[in-house]
């Protein structure tokens, strides 16, 4: 119910981030935890939102199955809520600010967007969220270096959102829901994961080469950008269980594509604030 792997990913980046930066261990798993539990919320209202879909297409699922009441399941996203901000704001003021925001992407996400062609706009604004919350944890102001690697990041989330709406076509249209996979089609939504792939991964490795990086955030980011196209290769394995990896696996390579970019970026200097 909670969605423990994008938790689980966005948690460790923002972790990573803010130890990149120079923030001390503690306000680093912090941040780290703040945003895990932000996550854990939205997970749980996404359960709530579809459970009448995953009634019919996903019943072995907490809510439909009977496990979690629903009471409870709204109950859990509440206090996950809570206990992000809470955790947000005892590090700064800004990452507090940028959590409040990220919880309500994720909601319009879940109760509006979702089973809508327009799902991966909120997808990925949250993926440009993440460097931006790690920033204002750490550091004041947003110089526009910054906001470069925040579109950068959006549209690497971009990339994850076709991903994850390729992942679900088949379930979604069985259950009629209307997703940008669904309105494009398997080949179109796959060539286009492919193509904004390409395009995140020319931009931050002609950055981080520009920027003349060390040989270890070298290797990171081929690592990323093997990943990424690993999951391309799964899209186009027919069993629905590989299918549904594609979006993990990029969701990996891109995370360690952004990391090796800005470690790179703070050791030359490139980001002031």
């Amino acid at each position: 119910m909670v969605h423990p792997f994008p938790s689980a990913l966005n948690a460790a980046a923002a972790a990573a981030i803010a130890l990149i930066l120079g923030a001390p261990p503690d306000a680093a798993l912090r941040l780290s935890l703040g945003m895990l539990f932000c996550q854990f919320s939205i997970g749980a209202a996404n359960d709530i939102a579809d459970r009448l879909a995953d009634a019919v297409a996903k019943p072995w699922k907490p809510i439909p199955a009977g496990f979690v009441p629903l009471d409870v399941a709204a109950s859990s996203c509440a206090v996950a809520a809570a206990a992000g901000l809470t955790l947000a704001w005892t590090v700064s003021p800004g990452a507090l600010a940028v959590a409040v925001v990220g919880l309500l992407d994720g909601l319009v996400y879940d109760f509006k967007l979702k089973a809508t062609p327009l799902a991966w706009l909120p997808f990925a604004a949250g993926v440009g969220l993440v460097p931006l919350y790690a920033w204002l944890g750490v550091r004041d102001g947003i110089p526009g270096a910054v906001l470069a690697v925040v579109a950068l990041s959006v549209l690497a989330g971009a990339t994850l959102a076709l991903a994850n709406a390729y992942a679900d076509l088949q379930l979604d249209m069985r259950t009629g829901v209307r997703t940008v996979a669904v309105l494009l089609g398997p080949e179109i939504t796959l060539a286009l994961n492919g193509a904004t792939l390409l395009a995140t991964q020319a931009i931050a490795c002609l950055t981080l080469l520009a920027a003349r990086p060390q040989v270890s955030d070298v290797a990171l980011a081929v690592v990323g950008c093997g990943l990424g196209w690993l999951g391309v290769g799964l899209g186009r394995v027919a069993a629905d269980r590989w299918r549904h990896l594609v979006w993990e696996v990029q969701g990996i390579g891109i995370a360690a594509l952004g990391i090796a970019l800005l470690d790179t970026l703070v050791r030359a200097g490139a980001l002031k604030g």
